[in-house]
């Protein structure tokens, strides 16, 4: 192993969860009053910011337990718990803004447009975060929480996924590699499945109810291998930020030119390990500093509720008449000010919902297993 290891704590990817969280909020966003924000190819590839969020959740959950898989020591019922303490309180709140919503959806409009999108045969599996194994026919309530559900069979999974890492531990950067070409093999196959299975969407963008839980696979996988290769190999101290700089820039370049999407993937892998390495060095600011990182802490509730604001929103400037006619400056404000309200009331989830709920789970006593009763000589 390096002798440089990783700190305990790496702020800088904390710090990307909100620049990934936020590429999304654009992306849902870009429809709305007219401004054309849907032409920036960076705004019109936000929803790659999900994938983003998926690598990164495979480099921290590494980071976190890959060392306890390799000595055995990893406790499968102890993990799940975190994890459902992690993302189920925030998915549950969304989720009930949702309903509260479609309760008064005669006051806002909601659901008018498309009902399939309230379906209440729907919400079992939403409870039970299963939405995105194809147990629906179409994302429906809060609808960015697909990726929630993909999340979850990345969870259940992750051992089997730490495992393969592991095996191939001497190998660790051709892992890397072929993760990396797996992810836009990936891309490639399932932007045009639409083509063999009907109903699946037509591209990469809508691979959510139907089959989102195989989306977040290759990304997943990219993630933890990633971070079995860093734990390895350390760039040197001055490569760290260049690292950075070079990846943040070929993500803009493969969106603003237009170029196949799925290259988007060798930014989004040298970011991670890029941020990383100045986290090794300690030369991470301005991506460790308090503001940012505890953006990055609050970037899950932005992105679970900003549905719910989205449309509280922007009905409400319709029944203003605020519309795609208005008067550029009003329309401008208009969605600063949306974006301002998300970030927010993310902040404000996040200290009264997510973080005392999490920590209420966390302290559940998992059931103990009774010790085998001793069969004595006369028995």
């Amino acid at each position: 192993m390096t002798a440089l290891a990783y700190p305990q704590e790496l702020k800088p990817l904390t710090s990307l969860r909100f620049i990934a969280a936020f590429w999304v909020l654009l992306y849902h966003f870009k429809d709305h009053l007219g401004l054309g924000m849907g032409q920036f190819g960076l705004v019109a590839d936000g929803y790659l910011g999900v994938d983003l969020f998926f690598t990164l959740s495979g480099f921290i959950l590494a980071h976190v337990y890959l060392t306890s898989v390799e000595d055995g020591r990893f406790g499968y019922g102890g993990f799940l718990k975190n994890r459902i303490a992690r993302v189920y309180p925030m998915h549950l709140a969304a989720l009930g803004a949702m309903l509260v919503l479609f309760a008064g959806a005669a006051v806002l409009g909601v659901g008018e447009s498309n009902p399939d999108a309230f379906r209440l045969s729907d919400l079992p599996a939403h409870l039970l975060m299963v939405h995105a194994w194809g147990t629906t026919p179409t994302v429906g309530w809060n609808f960015p929480s697909w990726s929630i559900s993909a999340e979850w069979l990345a969870y259940l999974l992750f051992p089997v996924v730490a495992g393969l890492v592991l095996k191939a531990k001497r190998w660790s950067g051709v892992f890397a590699t072929g993760a990396l070409v797996f992810c836009l093999f990936s891309f490639w196959a399932l932007d045009n499945l639409s083509a063999v299975v009907p109903g699946v969407g037509q591209n990469f963008s809508q691979m959510t109810a139907q089959i989102g839980a195989l989306r977040i696979l290759p990304s997943f996988l990219l993630g933890v291998a990633l971070y079995a290769f860093g734990r390895e190999h350390a760039a040197p101290k001055s490569w760290a930020w260049p690292i950075v700089a070079v990846s943040a820039g070929w993500v803009v370049a493969v969106t603003t030119f237009g170029w196949w999407e799925g290259l988007t993937w060798f930014g989004l892998a040298g970011l991670l390990y890029g941020l990383a390495e100045t986290s090794r060095h300690g030369v991470d600011a301005p991506m460790s500093g308090r503001v940012f990182v505890f953006l990055g802490a609050a970037s899950y509730a932005l992105y679970m509720i900003h549905l719910p604001i989205d449309i509280v929103w922007f009905h409400a400037l319709e029944k203003f008449g605020v519309t795609e006619t208005s008067d550029l400056a009003l329309r401008v404000g208009a969605m600063v000010g949306v974006l301002v309200v998300c970030i927010a009331a993310s902040m404000v989830a996040y200290l009264v919902i997510e973080e005392p709920a999490r920590k209420w789970i966390r302290k559940l006593e998992l059931p103990k297993r009774a010790p085998a009763r001793q069969l004595s000589a006369a028995q």
